[in-house]
């Protein structure tokens, strides 16, 4: 993070040097320049990032920013000597910077350049991408890459503060973006609170109190590629089997549609937004509750399963966040096996996963995140589609998983640990082929969820509507493990009135019901899809506005 920051900073001083090569003078005064300012932005900033951290628990980003524009509000709070001690620190980390800077530059004489310097410089300049990208993998530099512990603290202070604050700078814009207020604060609040009426009073499906919990996350599976959800015919088999064996929600809808959005959705039971995800906002993020967190804290160990590289996205971060103690990456499979783009395929993760449930001590709660069927759809074998087309690569990707899915199955079953272990299939979003489903139908995020193995005492289907969110307190309740906090998420299996599905796609979002949809367009401020029905159309805006005002807060 370090080497990123230095990659701006020789960024913006290499095409300098290329535009004024034709004066080493001029050239030496404007690296000075801007020298002198960068390191007084630094020094404000690094000595502010102490005083706030001791506050708040977090290192300074954009959120201070906001403060700004009501300057006295914000310095009111800020006792005087405070500014005044502050403002000499400031000055004494400047001087200080800047006595070695001009220490180590002083006899430094910058020659007249000749014109080939300017392609030498651009293409070194170019260069630095390496560093601000934080190498030459898929995932960018975020805060996530640094974190290393499931020490808050110890994470906190591996972050370079100033490439901290332009990073939260250049995701605040969409992060902090209000939409306007379709519904007034009480009649939102009011409609919410009603849907939650009967939540505590549901059928319970386990035949024990404390079983393991392993959830198995499936990239980009939807619903219409499940056979025993309508869907199309011979490419999810074993899905499609084991729905017999076991509880299946019928009528489950993803919250957004990106895979980040899925993870905060299904771990945190936390609605995803209509642009920017909150788990690139490491702060509002480490603010949510998560079925981890909440089975770590009454005796679960914890663990993550992924091909990948988490720090894609700043899951990583996301992750020490929620009491994740383990976390498996591509870094723990040989390199032989990273032939996929994304990394490891599905096949050794499953068989990873399975070694480790056999030592593993109860009880555990595991995620397993697939990631063979994400584009570009590489999978290690002939496809079962002919590859003639995006979609039927698509297909033959998601039937890969399914192989080694059934796979996993057949060999669980025959696992002594299998009979106190309780399965949630389900996918991170939905996806829209087949069939080349518009961005902003339901049937784009209608996804697969399936509750089976040894623990589960209940054999049948679920069709009441329901989403990602709501795994959240339909499995705590299920465990008998208080869910307060999951403010979003609803009991599926409880008696509660008026069910519902949200879900947003970029600036929009839809509200699926038993008697019809509501698709609105925050852009154009217009109805895409019209509710059958007034009192849709009112909840969904009720619910919406509810839900706006509690991510502004957080």
């Amino acid at each position: 993070m370090d080497l990123s920051i230095v990659g701006y900073i020789m960024l913006l001083i290499m095409v300098i040097v290329a535009i004024l090569f034709f004066s080493g003078k001029a050239t030496k005064k404007a690296v000075n320049i801007i020298t002198i300012i960068l390191l007084a932005v630094f020094s404000i900033v690094i000595v502010v990032d102490l005083e706030l951290y001791s506050n708040w628990g977090y290192r300074i980003d954009a959120a201070p920013i906001l403060y700004l524009k009501t300057p006295g509000e914000a310095m009111a709070s800020v006792e005087g000597w405070v500014i005044v001690l502050f403002t000499l620190f400031s000055i004494l980390l400047f001087s200080a910077s800047y006595f070695v800077y001009t220490l180590i530059l002083r006899k430094t004489k910058l020659a007249k350049a000749k014109w080939w310097s300017i392609p030498i410089f651009v293409f070194l300049a170019s260069t630095m991408i390496i560093p601000i990208r934080g190498g030459f993998g898929v995932a960018p530099m975020n805060p996530g890459k640094v974190f290393f512990s499931s020490n808050l603290y110890s994470n906190h202070a591996s972050l370079n503060v100033i490439w901290n604050l332009m990073y939260s700078i250049s995701k605040s814009g969409n992060m902090y973006k209000e939409y306007p207020n379709y519904a007034n604060e009480v009649e939102s609040t009011k409609f919410y609170e009603s849907l939650n009426i009967g939540k505590e009073s549901a059928e319970k499906v386990l035949n024990c109190d404390k079983p393991n919990v392993v959830i198995i996350l499936l990239e980009s599976f939807s619903a219409k590629t499940i056979e025993s959800l309508g869907g199309a015919e011979g490419v999810t088999p074993n899905f499609t089997k084991l729905s017999n064996e076991g509880l299946l929600f019928t009528n489950i809808y993803a919250s957004g549609d990106r895979s980040d959005k899925g993870i905060i959705a299904v771990l945190s039971g936390f609605p995803a937004q209509p642009t920017q995800s909150i788990i690139k906002h490491t702060v509002k993020a480490s603010k949510l509750p998560s079925i981890s967190n909440s089975l770590y804290s009454v005796g679960y160990s914890t663990a993550f399963y992924y091909g990948g590289d988490p720090d894609f996205a700043n899951i990583r971060s996301f992750l020490y966040n929620a009491s994740f103690k383990s976390i498996i990456t591509q870094d723990d499979f040989p390199k032989s096996l990273r032939v996929s783009k994304w990394g490891v395929h599905d096949e050794h993760l499953f068989k990873r996963l399975l070694a480790d449930l056999d030592s593993a001590q109860s009880p555990y709660f595991k995620l397993l995140f697939t990631l063979s069927s994400h584009e570009p759809y590489d999978i290690p074998e002939e496809p079962t589609f002919p590859a003639t087309s995006l979609e039927n690569m698509y297909l033959s990707s998601v039937n890969y998983t399914d192989k080694w899915l059934g796979w996993f199955f057949e060999q669980a079953q025959k696992k002594s640990w299998y009979d106190n272990t309780l399965f949630v299939l389900i996918a991170d979003h939905g996806h829209k082929h087949p069939g080349s489903t518009p961005y902003y139908k339901p049937e784009k995020f209608a996804i697969p969820m399936l509750w089976v193995g040894g623990a589960l005492d209940t054999i049948g289907i679920i069709s009441r509507i329901g989403g990602q969110i709501d795994l959240a307190q339909t499995l705590l309740y299920q465990l008998n493990i208080k869910a307060d906090d999951y403010y979003f998420s609803r009991n599926l299996l409880s008696d509660e009135r008026n069910p519902f599905a949200y879900y947003v796609f970029n600036d929009g979002f839809g509200f699926v019901t038993h008697e019809g949809v509501f698709v609105w367009d925050h852009v154009g401020q217009r109805t895409i899809v019209d509710a059958p029905n007034d009192s849709i159309k009112e909840s969904a805006f009720s619910y919406f506005s509810n839900y706006q005002r509690y991510f502004l807060g957080l």
